[in-house]
């Protein structure tokens, strides 16, 4: 199975912006050049592996949540409609939104759900 870079260089876009990153902020807690960074993000140039941890590991991810389109078992939800939609929002709305799914999920399982 070949990697989907253009959907790695989206997630790893997403996951910056929503970290509150700029790119040139990303860039340098990262000690790559910003032409290397957009070249990633627009699928023009690969990451090394050792890139992709250091990306991974400055965004407080897994590997897994970058890769997930690539991978035939992770248990990664990077990919759910709820991840994006939470991926949208700002941090009073990813807070609120978090604890109605937990009363909800809490709901279901009082129903034998």
């Amino acid at each position: 199975m070949a990697l989907d870079y253009s959907a790695l260089g989206k997630r790893i876009s997403n996951f910056r912006n929503a970290s509150g990153f700029t790119q040139e902020q990303f860039c340098e807690k990262l000690n790559m050049s910003r032409k290397h960074i957009s070249q990633i993000e627009a699928a023009t140039s690969r990451p090394s592996l050792e890139a992709l941890v250091d990306i991974a590991n400055l965004l407080g991810i897994s590997a897994d949540d970058l890769l997930v389109d690539s991978l035939t078992h992770s248990a990664s939800t990077a990919d759910s409609e709820i991840h994006r939609l939470l991926l949208d929002c700002n941090t009073l709305e990813q807070e609120i939104l978090t604890r109605m799914v937990k009363e909800l999920k809490a709901i279901l399982y009082g129903l034998g759900v």
